[in-house]
């Protein structure tokens, strides 16, 4: 019976990547107990324990990521130097942006392993908002780099068409044939966030994404003063756990971005979730997810067309809120969800 080896992501309590080192798993054991073409085992390769702290405005500590990654590949070494890695044996990288992809291809090839390597994109240098985009300078190796994790992996797995379309372009790899866009795994939020879509709702409305320039926080910032009586949440201002995250969407009437780069949007429907509405612009994922939903990308594309659009802005915000019917909110989320936020797709690649 072969193995599964899963590389996980380190986990960190403000990101999605906590829940993922829970999830991620069950839900693995859970396809390949029904699936009835082949039988797997799964391996868990994680890394050390974490601080919990992140790189200001970043998705993670951007040093003890390394470390986390550096004790993966070490712990993977070892069990191929052990023999308990088999040729028919696949590895699942939770996240693409590893060394260990090449070190993996390197193991397979040289020992006659032929390991296949599968791989999931969530961002890198070839996005110019990305925080890789806007910090290296000299684009020659990160892009060489992730050419390189591209080439090495038999799958390249992204959740959106924006997300591949965009790798496409800028990496110009030796053809698409190896990406397939199949929705993130995540259909664990509907059940995890229940208890929150009954909370009474106070007026607020969310800005549930990191704090960073891309982000646009300041966006929100100029509209609250067109927004009187509504509370304006900025959920990375404070250290809130996941559950008192929860609680303020739970409590909030609609979420907002004004995102330059936003490749999937996992805040934004974890408030759907909750019962808000979204506020999102025509553009990016979002208008491959909201195309009906969406407000016109002008008014937030740049920070100088906010303050000129910010009148009609907030009177569509004001209008989207006071509209806001829960059981339409409820059917975007079931349609977003089943697309999107479903991990059925990726199982049944992974475990083709």
């Amino acid at each position: 019976m072969p193995t599964l080896w899963l590389f996980d992501i380190e986990p960190h309590e403000q990101r999605y990547t906590s829940e993922w080192q829970v999830h991620l798993p069950m839900q693995l054991s859970q396809s390949m107990a029904n699936n009835n073409r082949r039988q797997w085992k799964l391996g868990i390769i994680s890394g050390c324990k974490t601080s919990g702290t992140l790189s200001p405005g970043a998705f993670m500590n951007f040093a003890e990521t390394n470390f986390y990654k550096a004790v993966q590949i070490a712990d993977f070494a070892a069990k191929v130097q052990a023999g308990q890695v088999k040729p028919s044996d696949r590895v699942l990288f939770a996240d693409a942006w590893h060394p260990g992809v090449i070190h993996c291809k390197y193991m397979s090839e040289l020992l006659g392993l032929g390991l296949t390597i599968d791989v999931m994109w969530h961002a890198g240098s070839y996005d110019p908002y990305d925080f890789l985009g806007r910090k290296v300078k000299d684009k020659a190796w990160s892009f060489n780099f992730e050419r390189s994790i591209y080439e090495a992996s038999s799958r390249n797995y992204f959740a959106t068409k924006f997300h591949r379309d965009l790798f496409i372009k800028k990496i110009n790899p030796r053809g698409s044939k190896r990406s397939r866009i199949v929705g993130w795994p995540m259909e664990y939020l509907p059940n995890l966030l229940k208890p929150y879509s009954c909370v009474h709702k106070t007026n607020t409305i969310v800005f549930p994404h990191r704090l960073s320039k891309e982000k646009q926080p300041k966006a929100l910032q100029q509209l609250s003063k067109l927004l009187p009586g509504h509370k304006i949440v900025f959920a990375q201002s404070t250290q809130l756990s996941k559950p008192q995250y929860h609680q303020i969407l739970g409590e909030s009437v609609a979420v907002f971005s004004a995102n330059q780069q936003e490749t999937l949007g996992i805040g934004i429907y974890e408030g759907l979730l909750c019962g808000a509405v979204p506020i999102v612009p025509m553009r990016l994922s979002y208008e491959e997810m909201y195309s009906d939903w969406c407000y016109p990308s002008s008014w937030s594309r740049y920070p100088s067309r906010i303050g000129q659009s910010k009148s009609v802005f907030a009177a569509y915000i004001r209008a989207a809120i006071l509209a806001r019917n829960p059981t339409n909110v409820a059917m975007l989320a079931a349609k977003v969800g089943k697309q999107f936020f479903n991990g059925s797709a990726l199982y049944a690649q992974v475990l083709r």
